[in-house]
């Protein structure tokens, strides 16, 4: 195990949060707020001091960074980088709790979206920017992640992005790495300042433009509100939400292609194909459901059916709840479970969407298929395909495997939950969420959370346990299970 590598890059992801704390911090100067400003300066001073520190310390260059070395360099920065990421929260009293303050942080950073401040609105406007760029940079982060690491994840299909950097081995892995850095970031702030724009032009303020982009093209869900009102004063928000969600529920590697030339690098993988079916289909089964158990009109069943599925695929977490002619927030059974499975199943691999990942799902289907066809001809002899390409047997393994994982983290957060006091369908619904980074739609999923006798809505009055649970069940989901899980494993250690 190498160590220097490891720290370095832990360090340079410490410092680079302090340097984004000078947007907050400039935020609260313009608008005259000094105290909330010293709070941040304070923030931002602690941060780098460790960050630097760690950088200083481990002063040599590193050529190569194996499999345990990223996979643990992954884990350490998304448990540590929104411990200094909740600092702001806590020495503002935004969030007064040192829990809630890494929880929130946490949230933002793996774009889970759940939120443990009660009133949102009554927020300073610098929380709330800062919550907005901490999903947005862990929106990015993950994608640097999943780039690099698609190979060692047992990812088939092409990824123009994982080949071009392991081109020039002889470079030192710095150098690469910031290849893949500055290459993502270029797409990825391109595609956010047009969605800003976008939101602006269709009637959205500024602040809430920006703070929305960041949040729609990290998947992340965080809200400017504690009401949809915002989201929902014209269609053409709607619109524009539907649409970069999509963008950004697609495999990155695609959009990565496509500016570096390749104008067919969307029509080169079927991921893409099985996205926008998956949401054609979700949006007729919602659709049908809701027409059948509720009195709302056709038109109204339609707009609330295709907005939630695109929502619930992608993962972000934006939810607009259909409301009755009597002004109460109802989901029928059915449509509710649809929107939770949707969840499950998720975007595309090397995006910010979570869930399983509809690369998985596919294979997992074809060689169920194939398997019911062995029924009939047992001495066949089968090749399950991904596009053009054979899936190798350690792919379907590990897609198998992770299907396994999945569904077995669901139950164990389930009973968690219900051991400390949650009702079993909102502890499940808990569950679901947020392994799918998507916990912003629990509250609106879950009208009344039952705590023992007593009722309430939103993560703030989960007890502490509970929250530390979700803390847990938001990092395996975002780091894809195996690089986390694979650390508890003493035989990568002895290599």
């Amino acid at each position: 195990m190498q160590i220097v590598p490891v720290f370095t890059i832990v360090g340079w992801a410490i410092s680079a949060l302090a340097l984004l704390m000078l947007a907050p911090i400039a935020y609260c100067l313009l608008k005259g707020d000094t105290e909330l400003a010293l709070s941040f300066c304070i923030s931002a001073l602690v941060t780098l001091f460790v960050g630097g520190g760690m950088i200083l310390a481990m002063r040599r260059d590193f050529t190569s960074l194996g499999r345990r070395e990223t996979f643990l360099a992954a884990t350490l920065i998304w448990i540590t980088v929104p411990a200094f990421a909740g600092l702001p929260f806590y020495l503002s009293d935004a969030i007064p709790s040192a829990t809630n303050a890494y929880f929130e942080a946490l949230s933002g950073f793996t774009t889970n979206g759940a939120t443990i401040i009660a009133d949102v609105a009554a927020q300073p406007r610098a929380i709330l920017l800062w919550r907005s760029l901490l999903q947005w940079t862990g929106g990015f982060s993950v994608l640097v992640f999943l780039s690099i690491l698609a190979g060692a994840l047992n990812l088939p299909g092409t990824n123009p992005l994982t080949r071009a950097l392991a081109k020039s081995t002889r470079r030192p892995v710095t150098q690469r790495l910031g290849y893949a850095i500055l290459s993502l970031f270029k797409i990825y702030t391109l595609l956010t300042a047009i969605c800003i724009l976008a939101l602006w032009f269709s009637g959205m303020t500024a602040f809430d433009a920006v703070c929305y982009g960041f949040g729609t093209l990290s998947t992340g869900g965080f809200m400017t509100g504690n009401a949809d009102g915002i989201l929902f004063s014209n269609r053409a928000i709607e619109v524009v939400l539907m649409i970069f969600m999509v963008i950004a529920a697609i495999n990155f590697s695609f959009h990565w292609s496509f500016f570096n030339g390749d104008r067919r690098s969307y029509f080169n993988d079927p991921e893409y194909r099985y996205l926008l079916a998956v949401i054609v289909f979700g949006s007729l089964c919602v659709f049908l459901l809701m027409s059948i158990q509720s009195d709302m009109p056709i038109l109204v069943n339609l707009r609330y059916a295709v907005f939630n599925t695109v929502s619930a695929v992608t993962t972000t977490g934006y939810n607009m709840p259909p409301v009755t002619d009597a002004g109460a927030p109802y989901w029928p059974p059915g449509a509710l479970l649809v929107i939770l499975l949707l969840m499950t199943i998720g975007g595309c691999t090397v995006s910010t969407a979570g869930g399983i990942k509809l690369m998985r799902i596919s294979i997992l289907a074809k060689l169920a298929g194939s398997e019911i066809s062995r029924l009939s001809y047992p001495s066949s002899v089968s090749v399950i395909k991904y596009g053009n390409q054979k899936v190798e047997r350690e792919q379907l393994l590990a897609a198998w495997v992770f299907f396994l994982l999945y569904f077995i983290s669901i139950v164990l957060v389930t009973l968690l939950l219900s051991f400390d006091g949650l009702d079993m369908q909102s502890a499940m619904t808990l569950a679901v969420t947020n392994l799918a980074t998507a916990g912003s739609a629990a509250q609106a999923l879950i009208p009344e959370v039952v705590m023992g006798e007593g009722k309430f809505i939103g993560y703030d009055a989960l007890p502490r346990f509970s929250k530390w649970i979700i803390c847990v069940t938001m990092l395996i989901g975002r780091l894809e299970f195996l690089a986390v899980l694979s650390l508890l494993n003493p035989a990568i250690w002895r290599r």
